[in-house]
């Protein structure tokens, strides 16, 4: 058992709160700490260290606390796109449960409106959800937004399989699409693309990562019709990854993914076709990223 999870088993739940508090205070100033970054730094770590260039197509993790930036956070998207160009797509997560797990978001009988609910997964994606020319996938937990020519097509049937990173996921078509993921200010413990190794096994999948319950959630589309995604919701208690960064240092490659460390700050970059295709040759050998305590 990881010293985290067992902090929360044996602490009472507000002493355990105070304590990650502390925790991220202490990163927070750390942080603040460092030199700023300037624009051209952040685009120079973009090319040079995440490996952007022309016409990607790029899934954004972002924590806006893990930067020390001299400008304005919302710059962020705009040099990407000066990095991808006009041909490239750039895609964020615009999760709208706050607070609370999806499963709980979902219980509460939250309607999800594509045009209008907000992002709770950082101030940067919210901030993209509201630009002219992004578009939303219609799921109610694990939407995304996308800007680029590729976003029609990556979010056209997102809230077709009841397996939000099955194969007409956002997520999943990252693949196809030769994607890459980043992680600004963040590290792989956030890289949800994972999720398509257990959502490709499903029942197989030697955890059980989802309630059993399907839910029938309630949305509203791009053109004000009320319509019924079906969907099942990760069940927190089992889909724990202590150390994801140590577990691709482990196991994956550097060409397919890896944390880096960069004036100071934390990053990663993925290659979603390579990363996918190792996890699921390690799945096929009963490597995974969760630990023995959550299988079957």
């Amino acid at each position: 058992m990881s010293l985290h999870k067992l902090a929360k088993s044996i602490l009472p739940a507000r002493a355990f709160d105070s304590l990650r508090h502390a925790k991220w205070e202490r990163e927070r100033r750390r942080v603040a700490s460092l030199t700023p970054m300037t624009e051209p730094d952040f685009k120079s770590i973009l090319v040079d260290n995440l490996n952007l260039a022309t016409g990607d197509l790029v899934y954004v993790h972002s924590g806006m606390d893990g930067l020390n930036l001299s400008f304005p956070f919302y710059r962020i998207l705009f040099l990407i796109q000066e990095v991808i160009g006009p041909l490239g797509t750039v895609v964020f997560p615009t999760y709208p449960n706050h607070r609370v797990s999806s499963y709980e978001w979902l219980q509460q009988g939250n309607v999800f409106d594509v045009r209008r609910t907000p992002s709770y997964t950082g101030i940067l994606t919210e901030f993209a959800r509201r630009q002219r020319k992004a578009i939303r996938s219609l799921h109610p937990t694990k939407s995304v937004c996308a800007i680029g020519p590729a976003a029609p097509e990556l979010i056209s049937t997102h809230h077709l399989s009841p397996y939000p990173y099955d194969t007409g996921s956002p997520y999943y078509k990252l693949i196809a699409g030769g994607g890459k993921i980043i992680g600004l200010g963040a590290t792989t413990n956030y890289v949800s693309f994972g999720y398509c190794v257990d959502d490709a096994f499903k029942e197989k999948f030697p955890v059980r990562v989802y309630h059993d319950q399907l839910f029938a959630a309630p949305c509203i589309n791009y053109e004000g019709e009320r319509v019924i995604v079906k969907t099942y919701a990760h069940d927190m208690t089992t889909t724990v990854h202590p150390d994801m960064p140590q577990w691709m240092r482990d196991y994956i490659s550097e060409a397919a993914c890896r944390d880096l460390i960069v004036r100071g700050m934390k990053f990663f970059r993925a290659d979603a076709p390579k990363l996918f295709a190792e996890m699921m040759e390690l799945a096929k050998r009963d490597i995974i990223a969760y630990p023995r305590s959550v299988r079957k």
